[in-house]
């Protein structure tokens, strides 16, 4: 599989199970409905870090940037792929422009 589409799978993966988490966690009649939304995102970035280290997908090594530590590329990956697929549309979309610029 393409790396970069497996980036855009992890993500909706994660979409999909941060929606399941979502009734649980407004289901919990005494947790404080203004850490409900921080829940949800922290599972989200804590699901996206867990699927990019154990797949070990660097999305900066995809697109040929290079770091100097590519743990901190899987990290970052992690993170994109935590926000969901839309996020990580625009990220390689805005990495991609800039890449064709000459400016990554």
């Amino acid at each position: 599989m393409d790396g970069i589409a497996l980036v855009f799978l992890l993500a909706v993966v994660v979409e999909k199970v941060v929606e399941v988490f979502k009734d649980i966690v407004y289901a919990i009649p005494f947790f404080p409905d203004k850490f409900r939304p921080l829940t949800l995102e922290v599972l989200s970035l804590v699901c996206g870090l867990f699927l990019a280290f154990q797949s070990n997908i660097d999305a900066f090594q995809l697109l040929n940037v290079k770091i100097s530590t590519p743990m901190i590329g899987v990290g970052i990956t992690g993170l994109v792929i935590g926000k969901g697929a839309n996020f990580a549309h625009d990220f390689f979309h805005t990495v991609g422009k800039n890449q064709k610029r000459g400016l990554v």
